[in-house]
């Protein structure tokens, strides 16, 4: 028996909505498990985040586990939108936890990540905004962290040169004309009494 024309269009609809239906069950649960990756990975930095800035303690704990979850989530999923700020985010949570560090290894350890974590982000995602500031912040890891003024020196200059209309070059020019300097020394220079 055959379908009357006017069934046609019905019964191609019926098929088209039944595939996909049943292309969401089998898909969907895909889409659906990446979304749980990033509603967890986003949980992980605001738990550290909150407690850090609204409480004032660090949880190293929380920052770990955010930083152990953002870089291979930053890496396996280069193109999500969530991904170049939660592995910016995880370098600064590096850096945090290399300040919060009781032991030198500790400190150099988290340096390192961090400093590793600033410049996988200019390979991933040179165009990003973000990108220009990887230098500042290598450059803060080098100088407050590690205490190597010579590679600090290095990344600031990288950063001048590379971005000379960003409001930050003049501030880091006057910085590095103090570096090194001892405290009489800026004082006189910066006119401080």
């Amino acid at each position: 028996m055959q379908a009357p024309l006017k069934q046609i269009p019905i019964l191609l609809l019926a098929a088209i909505l039944l595939l996909a239906g049943c292309h969401s069950r089998n898909g969907g649960g895909k889409h659906n498990a990446f979304n749980k990756r990033q509603r967890s990975l986003l949980e992980l930095y605001q738990t550290a985040d909150s407690i850090y800035y609204k409480e004032g303690r660090i949880d190293t704990v929380a920052f770990g586990q955010f930083i152990r979850s953002a870089v291979p989530y930053a890496a396996a999923h280069p193109h999500d939108t969530i991904a170049p700020e939660m592995l910016y985010r995880a370098g600064i949570g590096s850096m945090i936890l290399a300040k919060a560090a009781t032991t030198p290894e500790e400190t150099a350890q988290w340096a390192k990540e961090a400093l590793s974590i600033f410049r996988t982000f200019q390979e991933t995602y040179p165009d990003h905004e973000q990108a220009r500031m990887c230098y500042y912040q290598r450059g803060i890891v080098y100088d407050d962290i590690l205490q190597d003024h010579r590679s600090a020196e290095e990344e600031f200059r990288d950063f001048i040169h590379l971005y000379p209309d960003d409001p930050l070059a003049p501030q880091l020019k006057q910085y590095l004309s103090l570096m090194g300097k001892s405290e009489k020394e800026i004082e006189q220079a910066l006119n401080i009494r």
